[in-house]
């Protein structure tokens, strides 16, 4: 394999010369996430999608495969309230994931 291994962020094991996925036809975008101990975690960003004219990213821990969802506020990152949360996991599951 070459040294361009996984250099997308895509996650899977292939040279990105040969493997044909398309992960090289996007680019990666990586959030940076404090845990409770002060450790920070590179989450790269797996979806983003519109709802209610606002725009929402999901972020997924490389560690233990949590994923965390954020409303774009112009460049910020902004955690739901608890009601928005809801609404938008509903919507997200109910509609944009395959089944």
């Amino acid at each position: 394999m070459s040294d361009e291994l996984n250099k997308c962020g895509c996650g899977h094991d292939h040279d990105h010369d040969e493997h044909g996925c398309g992960c090289e036809e996007h680019e990666s975008f990586v959030i940076d996430l404090e845990d409770d101990n002060g450790n920070v975690i590179s989450c790269p960003i797996i979806d983003a999608f519109e709802f209610e004219e606002k725009e929402y990213v999901l972020a997924q821990s490389p560690e233990d495969d949590s994923v965390y969802l954020f409303r774009a506020d112009g460049e910020e990152l902004v955690v739901p309230e608890e009601e928005e949360f809801d609404r938008v996991a509903t919507y997200y599951n109910d509609e944009l994931v395959e089944k």
